[in-house]
C-alpha cells in the first residue's frame, strides 16, 4: 500500500511539475507572441547550419531575411526567395533563372520564412525547459507528428530583449537544423514592391512559371 502511494505521489508530482513549466513555457511565448507582432517589419541576419552526423554533413550560410506581414525577402547561398503572400518567386543567380510558384495551403512539412519568428503560435504543444545566462529555452512539439518533416523544434529567447536568438529543427531523418540571430532590427521602412520580383531589373533572367 505504501509504494502503491509512493508511485501515485511521484506521478501527481510529474504531472503538476509539467503542468507549470507547460503554463511557463505559454507565458513566455504569449509575450514574444504580442512583441512581434506589434512590430510593422522585421529585418534579420542569420546563420544557418545544417548537420546530419551520419551523412557527415556539418554546412553552415550566412544570409538575410526582411519580412512585412505574410511577405518575405530571403537571401542565402546565391538565391533570393521572395513572396508577396500568394506567389514564390526563387531566384537562382549563377543560372540566372526565377522559378514561379503559387503558395499551397496544404504544404506543412517545412517552415515558411516569414513565420520563423512566430512559428509557435500553431499547431505545437510546448514545454519550457530552462533558463540559463539570460536565455531562455522551449521545445516544441507538433501536434500533427505525421504531417512534419521534423519531430521537435527548440526556440532559444532572450528573455532581457524578448526576442528569439535560435531556432533549431530535429528533422526525422537525422538532419538537424539551426538559424542563429545575428542581428535583429524591427520596425524599417520596407516597399511592398520589394516582395515581388521586378523582371526590368534582371532583363535576361529566364521566368519559368509553375503555377497551376
Amino acid at each position: 500500500m505504501k509504494k502503491i502511494l509512493t508511485i501515485v505521489t511521484a506521478s501527481l508530482l510529474a504531472f503538476t511539475m509539467n503542468a507549470q513549466e507547460d503554463a511557463k513555457a505559454k507565458e513566455i511565448l504569449d509575450k514574444l507572441s504580442a512583441k512581434t507582432k506589434s512590430y510593422t517589419t522585421i529585418k534579420a541576419d542569420f546563420t544557418y547550419t545544417m548537420v546530419n552526423k551520419s551523412d557527415g554533413i556539418n554546412e553552415s550560410q550566412d544570409g538575410k531575411i526582411e519580412i512585412k506581414g505574410n511577405k518575405y525577402f530571403l537571401s542565402i547561398q546565391g538565391q533570393d526567395i521572395i513572396s508577396d503572400g500568394k506567389n514564390i518567386w526563387t531566384f537562382l543567380k549563377e543560372s540566372e533563372e526565377v522559378q514561379i510558384n503559387s503558395i499551397s495551403e496544404d504544404d506543412d512539412e517545412g517552415i515558411s520564412p516569414n513565420k520563423i519568428f512566430t512559428l509557435y503560435e500553431e499547431g505545437f504543444k510546448y514545454k519550457f525547459v530552462e533558463e540559463k545566462n539570460g536565455i531562455q529555452t522551449i521545445n516544441l512539439y507538433p501536434k500533427e507528428t505525421n504531417e512534419k518533416a521534423y519531430h521537435r523544434i527548440s526556440l532559444f529567447i532572450d528573455a532581457a530583449k524578448n526576442q528569439i536568438k535560435e531556432v533549431k529543427v530535429f528533422g526525422k531523418d537525422g538532419t538537424d537544423s539551426s538559424y542563429k540571430i545575428k542581428t535583429f532590427t524591427p520596425n524599417t521602412s520596407i516597399s511592398d514592391a520589394h516582395f515581388t520580383f521586378d523582371k526590368s531589373k534582371h532583363p535576361n533572367v529566364e521566368i519559368i512559371d509553375l503555377r497551376e
